[in-house]
């Protein structure tokens, strides 16, 4: 018995390799029909191989990330040794893209050198990363070159990069200190443990996961029935040569098998291709290296053997619709009503899968929870996916005369019409965008910023919209402030330090330094000469605050928290009524208690504190943010900028919204590129066809509308489902994600639009090889 077993297994494999044998040995209409499919397979496979590369690439990266933790784990109070340096951060932003710079000092010549920079440069020069050097080159960076004006002396290497594109610079000095705002360090990287995924941005992952890869399937299921009019040539040939039914499907399947298999080699191919041009590729300041983009070992693997089965499984399931028999194939969908009934469970199973998740909505976070909402977001896109051929079918059954043109596209999508199957890709794809977008808009809503209060710093009528901030700037801040004043587009600007002052028990009071104009902005001052200080009504001869003339008080705070230098507060102190408001709603006003002008501090006190320069400037001028920028790096290049909506952006949501975009972009070029190999592969098929029209006198023209007609109603049909079936996932994940229902009905119309435009694209480029089909020859027949 297992000998017989055997035999028959054996058989069954004989029947597939023969299948693989015609697939190039039938001519060279066969094998244009291996390649095309390998072409559409190839698109697929290349596409899940990139998948499967993410897990490796998001590793790669937070290992680089790591490496760049520098700063942020500092100390500035740790003693010099040989293996320290001082490192202070000088990041800046040029047209709004962010530049990583590190001001670097080493201590000792062990102190460890920076990822991927071979030595240290010298104090005022820098190495730069290969994308800053092209950029610093352009004709249009000449601020960016005045605000790094530092001669190039090496380059970044990968090790210190996050991606090929990343901005970044390291800079030389020999004047960093621990007042003056930079850390010392003794290594570079720290582990980070990256904080959770919210339930919503992870439900936002695993939809986005499901949208993109949805049409992936789509469309390697469509290119495995490639060629079916040749093909069942062939299988009615082997019929009449003693093949059984079953015995042809297989060898149908084996057909199928050798482009699935050749298509394997193709995406292998193609990947490789794509990963060695994604490294000149940066989409909104994310990119990555050729060596991160690789497959993780097990998906990579499921992929290979999982593409083969799909494509024999789709042959084997289409052949239970055909009867080939000796004299000819006969499809019995040609006339035969498709029906609802089957169609149906797939989007409810769905909706009731979803809908059981949206009752355990914490339960998102666990393996199981999350698999729900996975299976019934597949449920429902394969069935309004599976409800378009039968919406078609009972659309053209009711479709009267008409046109020439209209009538036999109607004919041709009624009878075995492959335009629908092809289209089947673009209503998954865009009801899965319309619900992603659906729900990316509604967290996108929780991380938006408050919107601004009247009088705020950039509401209509703030004083200044824009605080810099400089560390150990306050004994030149009248320099300072003249500098900005000087720049192009700006009003007014006034420069000012703060400092904390810590009394008895406990108490505090700020303390506002600045020449007697500025003061004025702060206080009613009755007369104002330098060495002056003065005291507003509350904190005056002791008040509220607990503070009073010739007391002694800590100035500042010390690194570790405590109180600065003793200083004695001035005994001649001036009380004067505070402003309400001083800087017109701008950004962080400071509430002084007390006034001083420079010369009632000493000039030592001040050496070691920062100063703050508040900016009005023209907003509308386009480089009026960045002439600013720049003006503040050359006072200071640790000098930071705070400007109106800077707001901090949530790390997790900032990837998973570029990973989002960045696989968008993807499935779109999947989807044109699909859809146009499909369409070429069926006018080739219908060669004999068209040019029998045009033998018997149907124009060009009208052949050309058919084609359009045939591929414009599914696409109007498919987008109608895709419309109602994004609307309604969306909705339910919304319930599902706690967050209000509410349509971007832009965003929809936008998504719906570019999903008719890659028809009409596919469409207009299939046109001219459907002209060199009509000719005479195509009317050869063998």
């Amino acid at each position: 018995m297992e000998v017989k077993d055997g035999q028959v297994r054996a058989r069954r494999l004989a029947q597939y390799l023969l299948g693989v044998r015609l697939a190039f040995a039938g001519g060279r209409g066969a094998r244009i029909r291996v390649l095309l499919s390998a072409l559409a397979v190839g698109l697929g496979v290349a596409v899940l191989l990139l998948v499967a590369a993410i897990p490796g690439m998001e590793q790669h990266r937070n290992e680089r990330l790591y490496s760049q933790y520098d700063t942020f784990y500092g100390s500035s109070t740790a003693a010099p040794t040989d293996h320290s340096l001082l490192i202070g951060d000088a990041s800046t932003v040029f047209q709004g893209q962010t530049i990583r710079g590190r001001v670097v000092q080493p201590d000792g010549p062990d102190a460890p050198l920076p990822p991927g920079v071979a030595r240290y440069p010298l104090p005022g020069q820098m190495a730069v990363s290969p994308a800053l050097k092209s950029l610093l080159s352009r004709s249009g960076s000449a601020l960016l070159r005045e605000r790094l004006p530092y001669p190039v002396s090496g380059t970044i290497g990968q090790a210190g990069l996050l991606g090929p594109g990343q901005l970044s610079f390291v800079l030389g000095s020999k004047q960093l200190s621990l007042s003056t705002g930079a850390v010392r360090i003794d290594q570079y990287g720290h582990y980070y443990p990256g904080k959770p995924l919210t339930p919503e941005l992870l439900l936002l992952c695993l939809v986005g996961f499901v949208v993109m890869l949805a049409p992936v399937a789509v469309f390697l299921g469509a290119a495995a029935r490639f060629g079916g009019e040749q093909r069942d040539r062939r299988l009615a040939a082997l019929r009449l040569c003693g093949a059984d039914r079953r015995m042809t499907a297989r060898i149908a399947a084996g057909e199928s098998l050798a482009g699935a298999g050749l298509g394997l080699v193709v995406g292998v191919l193609l990947f490789l291709l794509g990963r060695q041009l994604m490294q000149s590729v940066t989409v909104q300041g994310v990119s990555f290296f050729a060596q991160d983009v690789s497959p993780q070992p097990a998906p990579a693997a499921l992929v290979l053997v999982l593409v083969p089965l799909l494509a024999v499984g789709a042959t084997l399931l289409a052949m239970r619709g055909v009867s080939v028999d000796p004299l000819g194939v006969v499809r019995r969908g040609g006339g035969r009503r498709r029906r609802v009934w089957w169609r149906t469970p797939a989007p409810v199973a769905g909706l009731a899968v979803l809908l059981r998740v949206v009752r355990d909505p914490e339960g998102l976070q666990q393996n199981q929870g999350a698999a729900l909402a996975g299976l019934g977001t597949v449920l429902l896109l394969a069935g309004v996916a599976s409800l378009l051929p039968w919406l078609v079918g009972a659309v053209t059954r009711r479709a009267g005369g008409g046109l020439l043109s209209w009538q036999l596209a109607v004919r041709r999508l009624e009878f075995g019409g492959a335009s629908t199957g092809a289209v089947g890709g673009i209503v998954v794809a865009v009801a899965g965008a319309i619900a992603l977008q659906t729900l990316f808009t509604g967290v996108a809503a929780g991380y938006d910023p408050p919107p601004l209060p009247p009088g705020a710093v950039g509401a209509p009528g703030a004083g200044y919209q824009a605080q810099v901030t400089i560390p150990g700037g306050a004994a030149t801040i009248a320099g300072q402030a003249a500098s900005f004043r000087a720049g192009p587009d700006v009003r007014a600007a006034i420069g000012f330090t703060q400092v904390e002052l810590t009394g008895p028990g406990g108490a505090v009071a700020d303390l506002v330094i600045a020449d007697c104009t500025t003061l004025r902005t702060f206080a009613v001052l009755p007369h104002c000469a330098d060495g002056e200080f003065f005291a507003t009504r509350a904190a005056a001869g002791g008040g509220t605050s607990g503070f009073s003339p010739g007391q002694g008080v800590g100035f500042g705070v010390t690194a570790t928290g405590g109180s600065g230098p003793a200083w004695r507060l001035p005994v001649r102190t001036i009380p004067v009524s505070a402003r309400a408001d001083p800087l017109a709603g701008s950004y962080d006003p400071p509430e002084a208690e007390f006034l001083a002008t420079p010369g009632a501090v000493p000039a030592g006190l001040l050496r070691d504190q920062g100063s703050t320069v508040y900016v009005d400037y023209d907003q509308s001028r386009p480089d009026a943010l960045d002439q600013l920028r720049t003006t503040a790096a050359l006072i200071s290049p640790m000098a930071t900028v705070i400007v109106p909506g800077q707001v901090t952006v949530d790390h997790n949501f900032s990837v998973v919204s570029r990973a989002l975009v960045i696989g968008a972009a993807l499935t779109l070029l999947l989807i044109a590129a699909s859809l146009l190999v499909g369409l070429l592969e069926q006018l080739r098929e219908r060669r004999r066809a068209l040019a029998v029209l045009h033998a018997f006198g149907t124009a060009r023209r009208v052949v050309a509308l058919s084609v359009l007609w045939q591929n414009v109603l599914p696409m109007a049909l498919g987008l109608l489902l895709a419309v109602v079936g994004g609307l309604a996932l969306g909705g339910v994940l919304l319930h599902l994600a706690q967050l209000p229902v509410a349509f971007d009905w832009g965003a929809i119309g936008l998504m719906t639009g570019l999903g008719a435009l890659s028809v009409l694209v596919v469409t207009a480029l299939s046109l001219p090889p459907l002209m060199r089909l009509m000719r005479p020859g195509g009317l050869r027949y063998e």
